[in-house]
């Protein structure tokens, strides 16, 4: 992802969340995931993690309009994500649910899931403790987190 419109994504971000009555502490990193794929517009999300220590973890998760984060599964971790703004499609083990604000619905370990929102959302997760590289893709060329391209100019 190209190093300006990362920025232009993360002050869009703090915007959203902020909309959701939400304030960043000034030691939140906003990180950017688009998957590798360099199309954050459709498969992509905004990733704030809360707190990470031994026993449990918490990040919100910001969706775009039109964003999908693909398919998945986790050897380890169990997740239960909370729906706090907007509407978001789900799918567990191939199967839709549709949520709202105030929804919530748990992924354990081994769960195929998946996440869209067609309007933009935001979503607490809140797992067990987190493990590095513990997410299986379905598409195996996704990378984890997004690579900062320097935009040079053309010579």
């Amino acid at each position: 992802m190209k190093k300006q419109p990362m920025e232009q994504a993360r002050e869009a971000t703090r915007h959203i969340l902020g909309e959701a009555g939400i304030v960043l502490a000034p030691a939140h990193e906003i990180k950017m995931m688009d998957f590798g794929k360099g199309d954050f517009r459709n498969l992509g999300l905004a990733v704030i993690i809360r707190v990470s220590e031994v026993e449990y973890a918490s990040k919100w998760l910001v969706l775009f309009p039109g964003q999908t984060c693909p398919n998945h599964y986790h050897e380890k971790i169990n997740e239960t994500f909370f729906i706090m703004k907007g509407a978001v499609t789900m799918w567990a083990n191939g199967e839709q649910t549709q949520m709202k604000a105030g929804d919530q619905i748990t992924m354990k370990p081994g769960t195929w899931h998946k996440f869209t929102s067609r309007d933009g959302a935001v979503i607490e997760e809140v797992t067990n403790r987190q493990y590095p590289d513990d997410s299986i893709f379905e598409d195996r060329s996704i990378e984890r987190y997004s690579i900062v391209e320097d935009e040079k100019p053309s010579a």
